[in-house]
């Protein structure tokens, strides 16, 4: 259970019903603060409905929020939204309004200094790429990429410890959409706010969150980092909803542990040659992963580096290979990909932190993980 002060927002056995349609379902999870989280489902999961309570647009029918520990029913709906960042799908600009006018109208009516108020907009231009001359012109005379910018930056220009985001890429062309994802990604490796993202494309979910809820029917069924969505969906309808293959689009989530040999051969620098060899043939295979008795990891001894007889009582200290490409457990299959290709080795271990042998990389069981997504059934 995470403590009071690791968490930003609370919902506890909300429940949203409209006459006889229940719309969500005794919902209870914690968002933490300064995290990423997205809330994903089908249309009518209740997904924008779960969102639009944070800010009390919709109130429960049965159930409590809190934000920072304290109740959202005791918090004036005024302050309440003044407070939070609120960006939507039609990005919410007023047509009558310059750029400058959109984004710096809650920061007068909150009657923030005049001086501030200028030097944060610039600075707000800046962090979403656009250029200040646009600063002077209406809405209607930018595109769709740049009014979605422009309601980003009004919604971060306060300052605000919560950004509400619903559904903001959703009509946008697939470029624009990456480029707004990117910068939004950006901006929060800045400031590190506590954003609340509703979306219905599981791809822009993987590629945005620290954690992702999935909704279905009113239930939450999943809420996880999205690591463990991918590679341990809930249930049917999470695998369904992720795709088998889907994990293959993050090739950053499939991690050394996930494909190595869990139990390498291995002896330790003592033995002999001889000995090496020996148990080489038994297991049929080519090398040894030499370590030492807390099993730290020291070289590779291989059979094609013993070339004479008078290596065989020699220990197979003197002949392992100390200097070669490790990698460690949460590295990505890209970087093994990589490594596998640049050092031509047959056998790459696996370490962890601390330099102990956790299991091995070999060419095969790359190329068999690889496989996998060419392989599985649809």
């Amino acid at each position: 259970m995470l403590k009071v002060d690791d968490w930003m927002i609370e919902f506890k056995k909300v429940s949203k019903a409209y006459k006889n349609n229940t719309v969500l379902k005794d919902i209870s999870f914690q968002i933490e603060t300064g995290k990423f989280t997205v809330l994903i489902g089908e249309s009518g999961c209740g997904k924008t409905t779960l969102l639009k309570m944070i800010n009390k647009l919709i109130v429960p029918t049965k159930g409590d929020i809190f934000i920072d520990g304290k109740d959202i029913k005791e918090i004036d709906d005024i302050k309440l939204r003044r407070g939070m960042g609120y960006v939507i799908q039609q990005t919410g600009l007023f047509p009558h309004m310059t750029v400058r006018e959109n984004i710096t109208i809650i920061p007068k009516i909150l009657k923030m200094d005049e001086g501030k108020i200028e030097e944060d907009t610039l600075k707000m231009m800046e962090m979403i790429g656009l250029d200040e001359s646009l600063l002077d012109r209406y809405p209607s005379e930018l595109s769709g990429g740049q009014q979605q910018r422009i309601g980003i930056a009004r919604a971060f220009i306060t300052n605000p410890e919560i950004i509400l985001m619903d559904e903001p890429f959703s009509a946008l062309d697939p470029m624009s959409r990456v480029s707004l994802q990117d910068e939004l990604l950006k901006l929060q490796e800045k400031l590190h706010k506590t954003i609340v993202f509703v979306t219905h494309d599981m791809d822009e979910a993987i590629k945005l969150a620290d954690k992702i809820a999935i909704f279905d029917n009113g239930e939450l069924v999943q809420y996880d980092v999205p690591e463990n969505i991918l590679k341990h969906p809930a249930n049917d309808f999470v695998k369904n909803f992720v795709g088998k293959k889907r994990i293959w689009t993050s090739p950053k989530y499939i991690k050394a542990s996930d494909i190595m040999i869990d139990s390498p051969v291995t002896s330790a620098p003592n033995y002999t040659v001889f000995y090496c060899l020996n148990k080489m043939k038994m297991m049929k295979v080519d090398s040894l992963m030499i370590v030492d008795e807390n099993n730290k990891f020291l070289g590779v001894l291989y059979a094609e580096s013993v070339t004479d007889k008078e290596a065989l009582n020699k220990m197979a200290s003197d002949y392992m290979l100390k200097d070669i490409p490790v990698v460690r457990k949460d590295d990505s299959i890209s970087t093994l990909a990589k490594l596998v290709t640049e050092s031509r080795l047959l056998n790459i271990p696996v370490l962890d932190i601390d330099d102990h042998l956790c299991g091995l990389i070999t060419r095969s069981s790359l190329i068999t993980a690889l496989s996998q997504q060419f392989l599985e059934e649809e």
